[in-house]
């Protein structure tokens, strides 16, 4: 009876978080009381980092800025660099918010562009100083922060296969296989503006690319469809 109580009052938090956050989150909220601790905790520690640079924050500032001490930290955190692993987690959320505005385009090719528009809003969002650490972190050890998002990938590959079915996209391979590989470019150019330290327009980059990539005609020089 406890346990099933227990999986009842997780259940509307872990609907909010994709696939691997949603288990991440009800395993906190069961271990420590507090499933909004954690992530209260990461949010405030991002905004420091992007104010005042990732290398010029210390856990305890994070601590001082929560109002919380450094044991009730660690009991959450490995270390700052966990904080920034799961920068990630929330695309899905997100990409539900754009939900909308998918439904109201019948055009594959501009939906497909809201889907990775979205995760590109949210690696610009967090400043390449950020997503540079993030690499580092994972290059370190793997903390698949650059996994496929189930939601979004299952999202991605339905629209790639309605753009081949209505001819919008002439490629005629696997729709699967053509998302993976699309997502790998994305990472790609992703990589390169981190190292670039956000010189490079990677989103226009991209856009041609994945034109090229899906046989979509009338792409222009910005990206966009004439």
């Amino acid at each position: 009876m406890v346990a099933a109580t227990a999986a009842r009052s997780c259940e509307p938090f872990s609907l909010r978080w994709n696939d691997a956050g949603a288990k991440l989150l009800v395993g906190n909220r069961l271990s420590f009381g507090g499933a909004l601790d954690r992530q209260q905790i990461q949010e405030t520690a991002l905004s420091l980092f992007k104010e005042r640079g990732y290398s010029n924050v210390t856990v305890q500032d994070v601590c001082d800025a929560c109002g919380i001490s450094k044991p009730t930290f660690y009991s959450r955190f490995h270390s700052k660099d966990d904080i920034i692993v799961n920068l990630y987690d929330g695309v899905s959320e997100r990409l539900g918010d754009q939900l909308g505005e998918l439904i109201g385009t019948t055009s594959a090719w501009e939906q497909l562009l809201i889907c990775y528009d979205t995760i590109a809003d949210e690696t610009e969002g967090a400043g390449e100083e950020l997503m540079r650490r993030m690499l580092i972190t994972n290059l370190r050890e793997d903390h698949h922060s650059l996994d496929e998002r189930p939601y979004l990938s299952r999202t991605m590959t339905s629209i790639i296969e309605r753009g081949q079915a209505s001819g919008e996209f002439d490629n005629p391979s696997d729709a699967r296989q053509l998302r993976e590989a699309t997502d790998r470019m994305f990472t790609g150019y992703f990589c390169y503006w981190c190292i670039s330290r956000g010189l490079l327009d990677w989103r226009v980059a991209f856009r041609k690319s994945l034109a090229a990539v899906l046989g979509v005609r009338g792409v222009g020089p910005g990206g966009a469809r004439d």
